[in-house]
C-alpha cells in the first residue's frame, strides 16, 4: 500500500523543483526551435518548463509522439499491415511471434473490469491505460492484430525518410492505431416524445488520444513487440515494397525506375 506520507513528500519535493528550474534565468531559448515557428518558448513566456519549444508544438508532441511529425493516417500504414498480416500468417509457428502473441493476450486478457470512456475523467493515467485494454478485449480485438500493427508501424517508420525515428514516436504511433479499434462508447435509446412518435437519441464517448495515457499503452504493446520487429521488420518491409513498391518519398534506385 502506497505511503500518503511518502507521497506527499515526493509532490513537495516535485513542486519545489519545478519552481526551481522555473525561476532559472539561463538554459532555455527565447524562440520555439522548430524552424519557422518564431513563437517564445514556455520558459521565456513564462507558462511552463519546455526550455526550447512553444506550447503548440510541446502540445503536438503530446498528442503525437513528436514536435513536428504528425500521426500517420490509416491509408499511411494500410500497405505495410497487409504485408505485416501477411508475414504473420507465413510464421504463426514461429517462437518469436508465439511470444509476442501470448504476452499481448496478456495484457488483453489481465485488464480487469470495463469504465465507459464518459467515465474516465479524474482516474489516474495508469487506470485509463488498463481500461483501453480492457475496450480492445470487449471489442474482441486480437492480439495478432496488435501484433501486425506493431511491426506495420515499425517497418513504416524506418522505410520513410521524413519520419521521426525516436521510440517515443513509435510508441504514440502504435498506441494511437491501436487506440483506434475500440476507442468509443456508444449507447442508443428509444423514447416516446409528447406527440405519441418514437424518437431515439445517442450517446457517443471517446476517450482523449493525447498525453501519458497514450504512451502507457504504447509501452505495454512495444515490450511485447520490441524484439520481434528488431528481427523481422527488414522481412516485413520488403513483402511490403515487393507487392506495393517502396515509400512515395523514399529515392529509387536504378532497378526500381
Amino acid at each position: 500500500m502506497t505511503d500518503p506520507y511518502q507521497t506527499f513528500i515526493k509532490s513537495k519535493k516535485r513542486g519545489e523543483d519545478i519552481r526551481r528550474r522555473a525561476a532559472d534565468p539561463e538554459g532555455f531559448e527565447a524562440r520555439c526551435v522548430i524552424p519557422g515557428c518564431g513563437q517564445p518558448t514556455m520558459r521565456a513566456e513564462g507558462t511552463g518548463l519546455a526550455a526550447f519549444h512553444c506550447k503548440r508544438h510541446v502540445d503536438h508532441k503530446a498528442r503525437h509522439g513528436s514536435h513536428w511529425h504528425g500521426t500517420y493516417r490509416a491509408a499511411d500504414i494500410a500497405p505495410y499491415r497487409k504485408a505485416a498480416d501477411r508475414w504473420l500468417k507465413a510464421n504463426a509457428a514461429d517462437s518469436a511471434v508465439v511470444s509476442a502473441v501470448g504476452a499481448l493476450r496478456g495484457l488483453l486478457d489481465g485488464s480487469g473490469p470495463f469504465t465507459p470512456s464518459t467515465s474516465l475523467r479524474g482516474l489516474p493515467v495508469r487506470d485509463r491505460a488498463r481500461i483501453a485494454f480492457v475496450r480492445l478485449a470487449r471489442a474482441e480485438i486480437k492480439p495478432e492484430t496488435i501484433l501486425a500493427i506493431h511491426l506495420a508501424m515499425s517497418a513504416l517508420i524506418e522505410e520513410d525518410p521524413g519520419s521521426h525515428r525516436v521510440r517515443e514516436f513509435r510508441v504514440v504511433q502504435v498506441a494511437k492505431a491501436v487506440h483506434r479499434l475500440a476507442s468509443g462508447y456508444h449507447r442508443k435509446w428509444e423514447f416516446e416524445g409528447a406527440d405519441g412518435k418514437t424518437r431515439a437519441t445517442e450517446l457517443h464517448g471517446y476517450a482523449r488520444s493525447t498525453g501519458r495515457v497514450l504512451r502507457l499503452i504504447g509501452e505495454e504493446i512495444d515490450r511485447a513487440c520490441e524484439m520481434l520487429a528488431a528481427d523481422h521488420m527488414a522481412d516485413v518491409m520488403a513483402l511490403k515494397v515487393e507487392r506495393y513498391g517502396t515509400h512515395p518519398r523514399k529515392p529509387q534506385g536504378p532497378a526500381d525506375r
